[in-house]
């Protein structure tokens, strides 16, 4: 067990950080005006309260017919661009073309293993999709490749519910945070396979 599901498990809620390259770090962290700070990583992005899942991906709502799309208006554009320029300096932006939205491609390290990773965002502006491209995900069983546990039947990683989204309040930079809890859930898996939390509670203020 996880020190943090351990001390989750005795009723204390442990708030959870990712560091710009990716690992997720629960103490040594102090406020400051321009946001947290790690003691030796340097500035990390808290983790927002999200919950795991897996099954059907939630398909995109049917739009009416538009004249410009969310990611037309500047001011919309600029609060993922500046979330992510901030707390995943190391992601490259993808522009929106051919009506695909603004994506961002990007290396996760979780301290265990690096994860190529896709952070896709909507036209519906609903919680945006990751896929790791690389490496596979999953383990040997025997014979067979197990796949881990949290995953949509298309291969994106469930992150988190829809629930937890909030276009108003939330950016591409959450949801790379919420890939990295993923992806360090998923590293303890592949040697333990046991998926070791289920999401996280705690707000930081």
């Amino acid at each position: 067990m996880s020190i943090p599901a351990l001390l989750k498990h005795h009723g204390v809620h442990v708030p959870r950080f990712v560091t710009v390259a990716g690992r997720v770090v629960f103490d040594e962290v102090e406020s400051t005006p321009s946001g947290p700070v790690h003691h030796e990583y340097g500035p990390v992005t808290a983790v927002a309260p999200h919950r795991f899942h897996g099954g059907e991906e939630e398909p995109e709502d049917e739009l009416a017919e538009q004249r410009s799309d969310w990611w037309d208006e500047p001011t919309a554009l600029a609060r993922h661009v500046d979330a992510m320029r901030r707390s995943f300096p190391g992601f490259l932006y993808l522009p929106a073309e051919e009506g695909l939205p603004p994506s961002w491609g990007g290396i996760i390290n979780t301290g265990r293993g690096q994860f190529d990773v896709l952070i896709m965002t909507r036209r519906d502006q609903g919680l945006p999709r990751v896929h790791v491209t690389k490496p596979r995900l999953g383990a040997s069983a025997g014979r067979r490749w197990q796949k881990p546990p949290h995953l949509y039947s298309s291969g994106s990683l469930c992150v988190a519910d829809s629930g937890d989204w909030d276009p108003c309040r939330d950016t591409a930079a959450t949801v790379t945070a919420w890939a990295a809890h993923w992806l360090a859930a998923y590293s303890e898996w592949r040697i333990t396979r046991q998926w070791p939390v289920e999401g996280v509670d705690s707000v930081v203020a």
